[in-house]
């Protein structure tokens, strides 16, 4: 392994919570589907919102449509995360590695399914500047097939020049794990913090044995 790419939700932050609750409200207003939690794991996380939106709501939807319902619910997530006392800080642990990556110059970036105006909310409330070039992180543009295709994973090695087969994938959602294993990323680890989707990820073959459920033990199980 010889750079690292991170996902961000869910994996660098713990905002599923605030996302679920920001795509009900919206899926509420506008979906007649029903939300299960089958639908959370495999429809939402990881998705691009395009592909959510249609899914949920009609495959209908004209660009500036999407546009429209995206932004909303972008701007209802954004606000739950300011008003939360919970979401002020990174997983636990990744400090410290976030730190030891830059001091031992380790090629890193973020590849996310969040659209542009999230990373730069990411890079202001979180100061992501302090690791990460932002040229070379990759997010939702919609010039790419969304997760669980192999495409994001290829840009951002690229984008930190490295083959697929070099870089470690560090991700939370079904779809994510996916892409990695079809972007045939050398090394793919699952974080899942409450532990209720390690059976499900080892069933599929997604990720048998790299689960962690914080950053606390990566440096000495992953990087020494």
């Amino acid at each position: 392994m010889k750079g690292i790419i991170f996902d961000f939700n869910g994996t660098m932050f713990m905002d599923s919570d605030l996302h679920e609750k920001a795509w009900l409200s919206l899926l509420q207003k506008y979906s007649t589907k029903e939300l299960t939690d089958e639908d959370i794991l495999k429809n939402i996380h990881g998705k691009t919102n395009d592909v959510i939106l249609r899914y949920f709501i009609s495959t209908n939807l004209t660009a500036d449509e999407v546009e429209k319902l995206s932004d909303e619910k972008e701007a209802y997530y954004r606000k739950l995360v300011l008003d939360s006392p919970a979401h002020k800080e990174f997983t636990k642990g990744l400090v410290d590695v976030l730190d030891y990556l830059k001091a031992n110059h380790f090629p890193m970036t973020i590849a996310s399914a969040s659209p542009k105006v999230n990373m730069d909310f990411y890079f202001g409330y979180l100061n992501l500047g302090k690791w990460f070039d932002y040229d070379k992180i990759v997010y939702h543009d919609g010039t790419f097939p969304g997760k669980p295709a192999p495409d994001i994973f290829l840009i951002a090695a690229e984008k930190i020049g490295l083959a697929p087969e070099n870089c470690l994938v560090i991700e939370d959602s079904y779809s994510g794990l996916q892409a990695a294993h079809n972007a045939k990323i050398g090394t793919i680890v699952a974080i899942d913090p409450a532990g209720k989707n390690r059976a499900l990820f080892a069933a599929e073959g997604l990720a048998k044995k790299n689960v962690i459920e914080d950053f606390t033990t990566f440096i000495p199980n992953y990087l020494s």
